[in-house]
């Protein structure tokens, strides 16, 4: 399994009769699946995500795995806009949008999440990814941006 930019299916994914989607969203120096392990253990067992799948078996329950590199200040970062349209992209071509969504963000993830909400209200292609967005929960997301982006013009 690749954690480049796919959408990874924990559980529920493939019933098609679902009432709605949850989408983790992992953030800066996490993945997939890493960012909702404890940190000393990242086995099947430990994965929260999976347990929420078994208390809402009828819900399909997502990670969005993307690649983001935390001090890649120059070179071929991929600015946040363009992410979120690849993201948009992604869903789409899973079908979410047809149902109830909730995200569950942490950190960049977050922001990435607020950029496709601007994105698929902007752009008519993703509407429904947009009006099917009934919650969001943030976790760590840095929505005033960061004091590191200040340490910035000291490093040089």
């Amino acid at each position: 399994m690749s954690d480049r930019n796919d959408l990874i299916e924990i559980f529920g994914a493939q019933n098609s009769s679902r009432r709605g989607d949850v989408i983790f969203v992992h953030g800066l120096g996490g993945d997939a699946r890493g960012t909702w392990h404890p940190k000393e253990r990242r086995d099947d067992d430990n994965f929260w995500p999976a347990w929420l799948g078994q208390d809402l078996s009828d819900v399909g329950i997502w990670s969005l795995a993307y690649e983001v590199e935390p001090f890649r200040w120059k070179g071929n970062s991929m600015p946040l806009v363009d992410r979120a349209t690849n993201s948009l992209d992604l869903l789409d071509s899973y079908e979410i949008g047809d149902r109830p969504i909730i995200f569950v963000t942490h950190s960049m993830g977050g922001l990435l999440v607020k950029q496709m909400l601007r994105s698929a209200r902007d752009f008519g292609k993703w509407q429904a990814i947009a009006s099917g967005t009934r919650g969001i929960v943030f976790l760590s997301t840095p929505h005033s941006g960061s004091d590191l982006a200040s340490w910035i013009n000291y490093i040089g």
